[in-house]
């Protein structure tokens, strides 16, 4: 375990007691915690003993802070980190079964992840606990790093700033050989943007619906979602630059809306989102203005070393 540290990126967190739960969670299992934070507001938390923490005191994106937090393992001589976001809760057991797995693992192991569960969304569904897979792509949340791997490939790109970060990352990570390994013994609960779940009836209904036609994107409907223009406007931005730069690689991403191509993400993430939202002149410019500078972007197409 020597050779495993931890990071958190923070971004003006409300809730100081489930931070305050967050660190603790790691801190136990781990000899250092990074914390990088990208807050516009002073915090008001004082970290205890074992924690290094750096700031420039403004919010410069998920994927800089991702860098900085890495950057920092490595100047320690740390081989592995363990990423997580600011409401992450870790299993006591994290750490140690990440342990055994880099002992007996080879050099294109780049991340070890755990299973990752919304309990708010009840169609998801934990797969078989006793098993372990080989998987195209994780959340930052709670994985396991290579140090070495992340240098590799040249780090999480910063431009993106936030959303798609993870899934950009591990698309370059497995197109140039590495591996990502998700123990699914492992279960962490992670929020999922801003919902509310509905009714019982009405999410047993949406959830049965979804099944018989064969598409989760229909279970969606069983809770209410705040739709953030901000994220609206990073998410049109990123999935058209993602697919422009790794477009060597296949489509990247769109496992995230539950389709395989641009066709479906207008489908299933921009018409939900401008139905849905509670400000839709607000959300219309955002997908808009999201979309022309995703186009406009000058990129250049990565391929793997």
């Amino acid at each position: 375990m020597e050779n495993i540290a931890a990071g958190i990126v923070l971004y003006n967190p409300e809730d100081t007691n489930r931070l305050d739960a967050c660190v603790k969670s790691i801190l136990k299992q781990v000899g250092k915690l990074y914390i990088y934070d990208n807050s516009t507001d002073k915090l008001h938390y004082s970290f205890p003993k074992g924690v290094r923490y750096d700031s420039c005191g403004e919010n410069k994106g998920i994927a800089f802070a991702l860098n900085e937090l890495m950057k920092m393992a490595a100047s320690d001589g740390f081989e592995w980190l363990i990423t997580m976001d600011q409401d992450s809760i870790m299993p006591d057991n994290i750490v140690e079964s990440y342990s055994k797995v880099i002992e007996e693992s080879d050099d294109k192991l780049a991340i070890i992840c755990p299973q990752v569960i919304d309990k708010r969304r009840k169609y998801m569904q934990v797969a078989d606990s006793e098993s372990s897979e080989y998987v195209d792509e994780c959340i930052t949340s709670a994985s396991c790093t290579s140090i070495k791997a992340w240098e590799k490939i040249g780090g999480f790109d910063d431009w993106l700033f936030i959303d798609l970060v993870d899934n950009e990352f591990c698309k370059r990570l497995v197109a140039s050989g590495y591996k990502i390994l998700r123990l699914n013994h492992l279960v962490l609960d992670q929020e999922f943007g801003c919902i509310h779940p509905k009714g019982e009836f009405s999410q047993k209904f949406w959830i049965t619906l979804s099944k018989m036609l064969k598409n989760e994107n229909i279970a969606k409907f069983s809770y209410k979602k705040i739709v953030n223009p901000m994220r609206v406007y990073y998410t049109c931005r990123n999935i058209i630059y993602v697919n422009r730069k790794l477009k060597q690689y296949g489509k990247t991403a769109y496992s995230n809306y539950n389709c395989k191509g641009y066709l479906g993400f207008i489908i299933y993430f921009m018409l939900p989102s401008f139905v849905r939202a509670q400000n839709k002149l607000k959300v219309l410019q955002a997908i808009l203005s999201g979309t022309i500078e995703g186009l406009n972007k000058d990129v250049k197409e990565w391929r793997s070393r």
